[in-house]
């Protein structure tokens, strides 16, 4: 008799998986996924018109239920708890789907163009520095999972992505992001909570393609123009497209932030994407549904570009700083000592993801006992045939103090620069800088060319920014 209620038992579970459950949910809501912790969070997705959809959680056992509209559309909303887990998730309307392992922590929403995309792995020719390392000591246990969206364009928004919730074996490591998850490895371990990391970026991308058509109606010399009956050769590139298939899908989503890197593709414009820039913050922070959601982006690493001697990529950096100093609650990891001469694409993931990282958990977490930020420079005072430089971020001195600093330079009358001596003053936040041949200098810069090397940092090891005085 025992015999055979087990195997009537099989008999029912097999047909059981069988059925096609008639609830549809986006990609990002699955099995390994991770929700942020005490927050009200929105489940949605489609079933059959006017059927009841109830969820049951497993973290405090409600259960909760709505009615499915007249084209399937539902959505309901719980209350997360504190990180932890793992739990499950029960949605039926009549046929259930159980999503399992489900952990709740932080989550945070990583995107760019190919130097956020590129993977642990590397790409071809191009490693990421300890990339092995990495990969082989993934641990699978650890609570860190990632998701990965497919590259998708739309003309008009789309409700869904392609990609699901991986964990943190070597494989889906070396695949991922390595920007993102070395921000989310170190974000993981000092929270020491649960951490998503949802990466969605294009190689080559235009920041206006990140953005949706009411933000970019701000710029009347952005036009928004394309045949929808034709394919297009430049999504990545043109306004609106990944908005519409890499980001607004996930509207009604809660995250706790975003890291972004990106901006090579628009660096002949430096005021324009400042603008843009701006903007792309605010569209984010009403998306998100958060007025201080905090953005930490990369300052775009030194390269030679078309000239190493060129100023363009310095420009542009100089734009980001002014972006973060103007916008609240963003903060730019400085990348001055971690560019790459011959690739724009630089191995130091691990450095970039890391200092991403520091501002997380300074500014949003409110860790403290560390530097989250390089020297930038302060103000500064003209003393006879010297300059005083006094830096922000720099609580803790500067160094090198015991030998040389490299990467200032000043120009005289003739508009031609020439290295310049540089001294840090008594272990303090102040440089002097001067040249004995230049009695009257008129202009002073530093780490201001596409490609150059430099060595300023403050007590942290963190990177001083490039800037330029011009002294009237």
């Amino acid at each position: 008799m025992r015999l055979r209620s087990l195997i009537i038992g099989a008999a029912m579970f097999s047909s059981f998986n069988f059925v096609q459950a008639t609830i549809k949910l986006p990609a990002f809501f699955g099995s390994n996924m991770v929700l942020q912790q005490r927050e009200n969070i929105k489940i949605w997705g489609k079933g059959t018109p006017g059927k009841k959809v109830r969820i049951k959680n497993t973290w405090d056992r409600t259960t909760r239920q709505t009615v499915a509209d007249k084209d399937g559309n539902w959505s309901l909303f719980l209350s997360t708890p504190q990180a932890g887990g793992p739990y499950s998730l029960e949605i039926s309307d009549g046929q259930s789907v159980f999503l399992e392992d489900i952990m709740i922590g932080e989550v945070w929403f990583c995107s760019g163009q190919s130097n956020m995309e590129m993977p642990v792995k590397g790409f071809r020719g191009q490693p990421v520095e300890s990339a092995q390392e990495t990969i082989i000591s993934a641990n699978e246990r650890a609570p860190l999972r990632l998701f990965n969206v497919k590259r998708a364009y739309a003309t008009t928004p789309k409700e869904d992505v392609e990609g699901d919730w991986q964990k943190c074996t070597p494989g889906n490591v070396a695949s991922f992001s390595a920007t993102a998850y070395f921000f989310g490895n170190l974000l993981q371990k000092a929270l020491n909570v649960p951490v998503g990391l949802i990466h969605s970026s294009w190689s080559a991308s235009k920041i206006e393609a990140w953005m949706s058509k009411e933000s970019l109606e701000r710029f009347p010399e952005i036009k928004i123009d394309f045949d929808t009956d034709t394919e297009i050769k430049q999504p990545n590139i043109t306004p609106t497209l990944l908005y519409n298939g890499m980001v607004k899908p996930f509207d009604g989503f809660k995250v706790k932030g975003i890291i972004w890197y990106q901006g090579e593709s628009n660096s002949s414009n430096p005021d324009l994407y400042s603008r843009l820039f701006s903007v792309w913050v605010e569209q984010n922070r009403s998306f998100f549904q958060s007025d201080s959601l905090p953005v930490y982006f990369t300052e775009i690493a030194p390269y030679q570009s078309n000239d190493k001697n060129g100023i363009n990529l310095p420009l542009f950096r100089a734009s980001q700083l002014k972006s973060m100093r103007e916008i609240p609650f963003t903060g730019m990891a400085f990348t001055q000592d971690v560019g790459s001469e011959l690739f724009i694409h630089s191995p130091y993931k691990r450095q970039v993801g890391e200092r991403l990282a520091y501002w997380a958990l300074a500014k949003t977490y409110g860790k403290e006992g560390f530097g989250y930020a390089g020297p930038v420079l302060g103000g500064y005072q003209l003393k006879e045939d010297k300059i005083e430089l006094k830096f922000d971020f720099a609580e803790n001195g500067l160094n090198p103090e015991n030998a040389e600093i490299i990467g200032f330079e000043i120009a005289g009358d003739d508009g031609i620069f020439y290295p310049a001596n540089a001294r840090i003053i008594n272990g303090s936040s102040r440089v002097s800088i001067w040249n004995d041949s230049i009695q009257s200098p008129r202009q002073l810069r530093y780490a201001f060319r596409n490609y150059t090397v430099s060595n300023l940092t403050n007590g942290y090891g963190l990177p001083a920014a490039g800037f330029q005085i011009n002294f009237d």
